[in-house]
């Protein structure tokens, strides 16, 4: 179970340059925060607008990390910071040059909790399993063009998220944290409640690492499933699509 400080995962142990195109011409997107790579690839999958959500204030601090580091720094220096974070104690982190250089670029919430030794960024695997997740060169040149402010954030459970939005959006994503906790109706809740923060045709996915549920016959008032896709190493896509 995640709680409101664990540590953050360094990169995603989902394919996001492949999930993030799934559901294609996505212009407006509520994402999971996670590792900060679902932002990352949205923003590169042609969505203009990326608003992010997690329980896990860490999560923001990851994210906002790699948004100042992309703009600031090579992608060579981008990627040992990475690393160097995940073999980081919370204590040390502050004390890293590169650190050093772009706490000046995190926003105020993201630069209080690394001073006072409370951010981490341990979980998981490092840099070098997921490489499909690192930015190519021309995709981490095309991210330091757009990139002129942190993704705004939500500190949310998803159970809650709903009650913050203001606007609508062509996709939501809730990763797998339909793996972790809910029931079946719990979650037929849940997104029964998302799908009103839907535009006309939008869709909802999800990630699951677990097999739990079969969501073939859902059948809510705004909600249906569409369908499920799966890469070719170990990430699926579950779809929901608004149909009215």
């Amino acid at each position: 179970m995640f709680l409101e400080n664990s540590p953050a995962y360094t990169i995603s142990n989902e394919n996001q340059r492949w999930a993030t195109q799934v559901v294609p011409n996505v212009k407006s997107v509520l994402t999971v925060a996670g590792s900060g790579d679902q932002a990352l690839f949205y923003k590169l999958s042609g969505a203009k607008i990326v608003d992010t959500f997690d329980i896990n204030n860490n999560a923001r601090v990851i994210q906002d990390i790699k948004c100042a580091a992309i703009k600031h720094l090579k992608i060579s220096e981008y990627k040992d910071l990475l690393t160097k974070l995940h073999n980081a104690n919370a204590r040390d982190i502050i004390d890293m040059p590169e650190m050093h250089y772009i706490l000046q670029f995190l926003p105020k919430e993201s630069s209080d909790i690394i001073k006072q030794n409370n951010f981490a960024c341990n979980c998981g695997l490092n840099i070098d399993f997921y490489p499909e997740n690192i930015p190519t060169d021309t995709e981490f040149e095309t991210l330091k063009n757009m990139l002129n402010k942190s993704f705004n954030f939500i500190w949310s459970d998803l159970e809650s998220v709903g009650t913050t939005l203001t606007r609508k959006y062509d996709l939501i994503n809730i990763s797998n944290i339909f793996d972790y906790k809910h029931s079946g109706e719990k979650q037929i809740k849940i997104l029964n409640e998302l799908s009103t923060h839907l535009n006309k045709n939008g869709h909802i996915v999800c990630l699951p690492q677990i097999h739990r549920y079969s969501y073939k016959k859902l059948e809510l008032p705004h909600l249906s499933y569409e369908r499920t896709e799966h890469d070719e190493k170990h990430t699926k896509v579950i779809i929901f699509q608004r149909t009215r």
